[in-house]
């Protein structure tokens, strides 16, 4: 009966891995890397998005996060929740939603040393057709279309 019950266990536990699927952030890695490169304004309503390069914030470690330029930065990608204290400033929680075609980032500062500062602010990327992407930010609200540029990467 040990032998049947460790057989079992052991296809089961076998099954389970075999068909268990990588985490979405090891799935949006690769594509963010497919997107890297200069890209140029299409559309905008903010002087925030300015051309600008898409790159990784550490060259070799795509976990520590991009930007789009200086001012458009996607921190730490993490699964799940993640809190952090800045000194003098607040407590920042990060919620990262990675879909097929980009990344949702929901930013909340809470415990701030000066209470003007607590506010939930959501931020996306979203990849599009054509070698185009879209930059989302709820507050201020800014909405901004790039073109990769044809003799980029």
């Amino acid at each position: 009966m040990k032998y049947i019950t460790l057989a079992l266990l052991t296809v089961a536990f076998t099954s389970v891995n075999a068909f268990s699927e990588p985490s979405n952030k090891t799935r949006f890695i690769p594509l963010l890397k497919s997107k890297l490169g200069a890209y140029e304004v299409l559309s905008t309503n903010s002087a925030l998005c300015v051309d600008s390069e898409l790159s990784l914030l550490e060259k070799n470690n795509p976990s520590a996060g991009f930007k789009l330029g200086e001012q458009i930065i996607f921190g730490s990608l993490h699964n799940g929740t993640q809190t952090v204290k800045k000194p003098n400033f607040c407590f920042i929680t990060s919620s990262l939603k990675y879909k097929s075609d980009g990344l949702d980032n929901g930013l909340r500062m809470s415990r701030c040393e000066d209470t003007v500062n607590e506010k939930t602010i959501r931020q996306s990327i979203q990849f599009l057709a054509n070698n185009t992407l879209k930059y989302t930010l709820s507050e201020p609200s800014v909405e901004c279309t790039f073109k990769k540029q044809s003799n980029s990467k």
